[in-house]
C-alpha cells in the first residue's frame, strides 16, 4: 500500500509539472524584493575581519563584500547590526587592506514550493529574467561584481537551490520581482478529507493520475492493461493540452520587414 501511495503522489506531481497549466499555477504569484547594495570605506583588514570606517545599521550577514580595488567577492558570515566589523567566511584574499568597498546580494529566495515553469519579472520594468542553467550562468557572469538598475536588454538568473536564484547583473537598489510558477501541492493524505486528499488536476482528468501510477508500479509486467493505461494517459494529456490552447488568444505574427499580400 505504501508503494501505491508513493506512486500516486509522484504521478500527481509529474502531471502538474508537465506543462504550465493554468490550474497548477501559484495563485496569486509571489512577490519578492532584491537587496540594495551598500557602499563604504574599509579602515583595516586582518584575516577574515573587516573593519569599516563607519557602522552599518542593518546586519550584512549572508551578503557579499569586495574591496573595489580588488573586486574579489567574499561572503560575509557575521555582522552585528549597528557595528563596523564584518567577519568573512574565509580570510580575505585580495592584495589591498583598505579603501572603498561594496556590499551586495546577488541571491534572492523566491519560494520553497516551486515545481516548475518559473517566470520571474522585474515589476519596475516588467522585463523577465532570462533563466539559464547554473553552468551557463557562471560563464556569463563570472565573478558577478557589477550591479545595475538600468533598463538592460537581459538580466540573467539561475537556480542555485530548490528555492533560491542568483541574478546577474544584480540590482543596486531594492527592486520588486514577481514570480509565477507551477507549485508543488502537498502530498495526498489518503484519509478522505477533501482539503488534504483532493488532487489539483481538473476533476474530469484525474484518472490520469491512476494511469501514470500503474505504469510506475508495474513497468515490467506483460499486461495489456498497461498498454491501455499508457494510451489513456497520452490521450488525457493531449486533451488537457488542447483545452489549455483554448485559453490562449490566436494571433498571426508578421516578421519585421515582411508585408501582407492578397
Amino acid at each position: 500500500m505504501t508503494d501505491t501511495k508513493i506512486a500516486v503522489n509522484e504521478s500527481h506531481w509529474y502531471l502538474c509539472a508537465l506543462r504550465p497549466w493554468r490550474w497548477a499555477k501559484k495563485d496569486p504569484p509571489i512577490q519578492v524584493a532584491s537587496t540594495a547594495q551598500v557602499t563604504g570605506t574599509v579602515s583595516t583588514i586582518a584575516g577574515a575581519t573587516i573593519t569599516l570606517s563607519a557602522t552599518i545599521a542593518t546586519s550584512m550577514a549572508g551578503r557579499k563584500f569586495y574591496l573595489d580595488a580588488d573586486a574579489i567577492p567574499h561572503r560575509i558570515s557575521a555582522h552585528t547590526a549597528g557595528t563596523a566589523v564584518l567577519t568573512l567566511v574565509t580570510s580575505y584574499t585580495g592584495t589591498n587592506t583598505s579603501g572603498t568597498c561594496t556590499i551586495f546580494q546577488d541571491e534572492i529566495t523566491v519560494a520553497s514550493d516551486i515545481l516548475g515553469w518559473p517566470d520571474i519579472r522585474d515589476l519596475h520594468t516588467y522585463s523577465g529574467l532570462v533563466m539559464i542553467p547554473e553552468t551557463e550562468f557562471r560563464e556569463k557572469a563570472r565573478r558577478n561584481i557589477v550591479g545595475t538598475d538600468a533598463a538592460i536588454p537581459k538580466r540573467y538568473a539561475c537556480f542555485i537551490s530548490a528555492s533560491k536564484i542568483r541574478i546577474a547583473p544584480w540590482t543596486q537598489s531594492a527592486r520588486l520581482f514577481e514570480c509565477s510558477y507551477v507549485y508543488r501541492p502537498d502530498a495526498l493524505t489518503f484519509d478522505g478529507v477533501a482539503g488534504t486528499d483532493t488532487p489539483i488536476l481538473p476533476r474530469e482528468r484525474r484518472k490520469a493520475i491512476a494511469n501514470r501510477a500503474m505504469l510506475q508500479l508495474f513497468p515490467d509486467k506483460r499486461d495489456q492493461r498497461l498498454k491501455t493505461a499508457k494510451d489513456e494517459l497520452d490521450d488525457m494529456i493531449g486533451v488537457m493540452e488542447r483545452v489549455e490552447s483554448g485559453f490562449r488568444k490566436m494571433r498571426s505574427y508578421i516578421p519585421r520587414g515582411s508585408g501582407l499580400s492578397g
